[in-house]
């Protein structure tokens, strides 16, 4: 007997939470969707396996106090983040509080699967976030931010 890889999804829209769901379950994951970061919390433990993909900006408990409160209760499942919102500095904070890696919307639902697989296989270096807009070569998480610390250091 098989057990299906497990994705806690966590997103206050239900639209998107609905819809990566449905997504996520076609490829053969076991789903458990959460609309609050509250009802997470409540629910994950250390010893659950799988990964968490969840969104940044969320009324009461944001992306970034997951990854925090998930840090404090020594829960080590991989962290995705999604968000809405462009900004660099956050993508960069929740890089530092230990997200696996970091999206914007909307998805490249290609390169999301690829970063869940990885999360759920245990591997984390140059993972690949997207082709850069200039040139169509690949830009991994680690590129990524070096050039935004670059740009703003300068």
């Amino acid at each position: 007997m098989t057990c299906n890889p497990e994705i806690h999804l966590l997103d206050d829209d239900p639209a998107i939470r609905e819809s990566l769901q449905l997504l996520l379950t076609m490829e053969g994951y076991a789903v458990h969707s959460h609309a609050s970061a509250r009802t997470i919390l409540e629910t994950i433990q250390d010893s659950d396996r799988g990964c968490i993909v969840t969104d940044l900006h969320m009324p009461k408990v944001s992306g970034l106090d997951l990854l925090a409160a998930l840090k404090e209760r020594r829960v080590s499942l991989p962290v995705i983040v999604i968000t809405g919102r462009s900004d660099r500095w956050l993508a960069a904070e929740a890089m530092r509080e230990g997200a696996f890696d970091f999206f914007e919307k909307p998805l490249d639902i290609d390169s999301l699967l690829v970063s869940i697989r990885a999360a759920l296989s245990g591997r984390g270096s140059e993972l690949f976030v997207s082709a850069a807009p200039d040139t169509g070569a690949p830009t991994y998480v680690g590129q990524e931010l070096e050039r935004g610390r670059s740009r703003n250091a300068g």
